[in-house]
């Protein structure tokens, strides 16, 4: 990713966002095509220019010319378009390389996977047990399949 930091064009790198030992329980998989799908389908001239999988899962590197800030906006959607997008991680890099985050462009932070509180503010005090976390993040997916 580093190489493409900077480059000059916004850049969007999909990932999920799943916690515990297992990244790819039942559904992760088409969770991720579905979240990759939806945020490039309005970005016109969005080309792909790297994939991976790796031990944390799927990886997907976007480019395109498109603003930064109108990018993010798109990929916060997709992430509160269902439930279990909440475990879509959908990072947007400014053509500088800055990161472009929720907080930027005044949005409300992610939601825990267990209440309603910001998820960042639950992960610092350690509120709930990992197995907790992970099995609202399978419970997600399991509704995603029906």
């Amino acid at each position: 990713m580093d190489r493409w930091l900077g480059a000059g064009a916004t850049l969007v790198a999909a990932s999920l966002a799943i916690p515990g030992a297992r990244k790819a329980p039942d559904g992760a998989d088409s969770l991720f095509e579905w979240a990759v799908a939806e945020a490039t389908q309005g970005l016109p001239g969005a080309r792909r220019v790297h994939v991976t999988t790796d031990f944390l899962g799927p990886f997907e590197l976007w480019c395109t010319s498109e603003d930064a800030a109108a990018v993010k906006r798109r990929c916060v959607a997709v992430e509160a378009a269902t439930p279990a997008a909440r475990l879509v991680d959908l990072d947007v890099y400014s053509p500088e390389g800055t990161p472009v985050d929720r907080a930027s462009l005044d949005l409300p932070a992610r939601r825990c996977l267990c209440c309603d509180e910001p998820a960042r503010d639950c992960i610092r005090a350690g509120r709930h047990a990992l197995a907790d976390v992970v099995a609202s993040a399978l419970r997600l997916l399991a509704d995603l399949r029906g």
